[in-house]
């Protein structure tokens, strides 16, 4: 394999502060420039069918839901990880598009729900489809091995950042 822009650094700071242990950088540097491409791929595509990653998510995560593909606000922003005000402006878009439709609790009033029209099912199966086999092709050239090997150290390396981030 030949040095790329992070094995590059590496090498630099391995160079000018031999002191330092750089290695970590050659594991936070390739997660985060794969996660810029990816986000970037995923926001060209996005941007094709008049979707944003906040949109496509919350679509996504009322139609793996099963039906109804309803949940309340509190239950998509507590998987969506943002806060009240940043899901609000996400629903009230995707309602404006004709995608969701906000439901209140027949029983609660308290209680509002968002769930996905019948337009919006259609586009998030499509959308989805799409999504995975473009990620798909992404993968494409690694074996079924390295693809579980890959799968099973990055859910190693999130397990020990998240140990780590509490501990601190």
């Amino acid at each position: 394999m030949t040095m790329d822009p992070v094995d590059q650094v590496v090498a630099d700071w391995a160079r000018q502060r031999p002191d330092l242990d750089a290695s970590p950088i050659a594991i936070f540097g390739r997660v985060r420039r794969i996660a810029d491409l990816a986000a970037g791929s995923l926001r060209g595509y996005l941007a094709s069918y008049g979707l944003t990653p906040g949109s496509f998510d919350i679509l996504c995560n009322l139609r793996r839901g099963g039906r109804p593909y309803r949940k309340t606000p509190s239950e998509l922003a507590a998987s969506a990880l943002v806060t009240s005000g940043a899901l609000t402006g996400r629903l009230d878009a995707l309602e404006r598009d004709g995608l969701i439709r906000r439901r209140d609790h027949p029983a609660d009033r308290r209680v509002s729900y968002a769930e996905l029209t019948a337009a919006g099912r259609k586009l998030i199966d499509r959308v989805l489809e799409g999504h995975l086999d473009r990620e798909e092709a992404l993968l494409s050239t690694l074996s079924e091995t390295d693809r579980k090997d890959v799968e099973r150290a990055l859910a190693l390396l999130e397990d020990t950042v998240r140990k780590a981030s509490r501990a601190q």
